[in-house]
C-alpha cells in the first residue's frame, strides 16, 4: 500500500487502504494513482473496478479511468449526501437541465435520464443517466450511470431480486464495470459478491461457501463487506434467486423461510 500511504491527501477514508495488487494505474491524465482495484469474477479477470466515491479533487482522475478502461457502466451505491455528511463529490450532472460538469479539462454531459424499470415490485430506486465524457486527446466516450439512491450506509436495503435484475441489465458488457459507494468496500463489495455467485450458478459451477468468495474478494479490494448485515443480505438475495430458478429442493424451502424470518428480524431498522 505504498502509494496509498503516499497519497493520503486524495483518500476519502484513510482507514481503507488501496492494495497495490490489482490496483488501477492511470495511463492517461496528469497523475497515475487512483484509489481503485480491478476485481475478478468467473467471467473476466477485470469484471469490476471497485473504487471510492470521487472527491472534489479526484473527479478528473475518475473520468480518466472511465475513458481509459472504456467502461460502459458505472454503478453508484451511495448518495451525494447521507445523514448530513458529504459522501461523494458532484461528479455527474444531477438533472437533465444541469449544465455539463467540467474538471481540469474533462467535460461530462448528461444526455438522458430515466428511472430504471424493474420487472418486479420493489422499493429500490435506481436512476439511469446516459452520459458523454470528453477528456483531452480522446474521442467522446459514452456510458451509462446507474445510481441506486436508497441503500443506507453500512446497512442493507429491503431484500428482493432488485440487484439481480440490475446486474442482468449490464451483464453483457465486456469492459470493466466501475462500481462505488462511499469508501468502495461495503455496499460495493456486496454487489460484486452477488455477481460473482450468480456467474458461478449460471455456468453450473459449484458455489461453495460465500465465506471463501469473500476472502478472495478481500485480497483484491481491501476490507470488502463492512458489516454482518451486508454479509447476510448477500445470502438472502442468493437464496431468493435459487428459489426463483427452482435450484432449491422442496425440502430446503422451510429452511429458507426460517432464514428469511431471522434475517428480517436481524436487519429491521435499516
Amino acid at each position: 500500500m505504498e502509494l496509498f500511504i503516499a497519497g493520503g491527501r486524495i483518500e476519502a477514508n484513510l482507514d481503507v487502504g488501496c492494495l497495490d495488487f490489482q490496483r488501477v494505474v492511470l495511463n492517461i491524465g496528469p497523475v497515475s494513482y487512483i484509489h481503485a482495484n480491478y476485481v475478478s469474477t468467473p467471467v473476466s479477470p477485470k469484471r469490476f473496478i471497485c473504487t471510492q466515491a470521487p472527491l472534489a479533487k479526484t473527479c478528473a482522475e475518475f473520468w480518466y479511468m472511465v475513458v481509459q478502461e472504456n467502461s460502459d457502466a458505472i454503478i453508484m451505491l451511495c448518495n451525494f449526501v447521507e445523514q448530513g455528511s458529504k459522501k461523494s463529490a458532484d461528479y455527474v450532472p444531477l438533472t437533465p437541465d444541469t449544465s455539463p460538469k467540467t474538471f481540469e479539462g474533462v467535460t461530462v454531459t448528461l444526455k438522458k435520464q430515466e428511472q430504471f424499470q424493474f420487472p418486479i415490485q420493489t422499493k429500490v430506486n435506481v436512476v439511469v443517466s446516459s452520459l458523454e465524457v470528453k477528456v483531452p486527446n480522446s474521442p467522446v466516450h459514452k456510458c451509462s450511470h446507474y445510481h441506486w439512491r436508497d441503500w443506507p450506509d453500512r446497512g442493507v436495503p429491503e431484500t428482493d431480486l432488485a440487484p439481480v435484475y440490475l446486474l442482468t441489465k449490464i451483464q453483457s458488457t465486456t469492459t470493466p464495470i466501475i462500481i462505488h459507494c462511499s469508501a468502495g468496500i461495503g455496499r460495493t463489495g456486496s454487489i460484486v459478491l452477488i455477481q460473482h455467485a450468480l456467474e458461478l450458478l449460471n455456468s453450473q459451477q459449484p458455489l461453495g461457501e460465500i465465506r471463501g468468495l469473500l476472502l478472495a474478494l478481500r485480497k483484491q479490494r481491501n476490507n470488502s463487506i463492512q458489516t454482518e448485515h451486508q454479509y447476510l443480505y448477500i445470502h438472502q438475495v442468493l437464496l431468493l434467486y435459487l428459489k426463483k430458478m427452482k435450484y432449491l429442493d422442496e425440502t430446503a424451502v422451510p429452511y429458507l423461510e426460517k432464514f428469511t424470518t431471522d434475517y428480517v428480524a436481524a436487519t429491521r431498522g435499516f
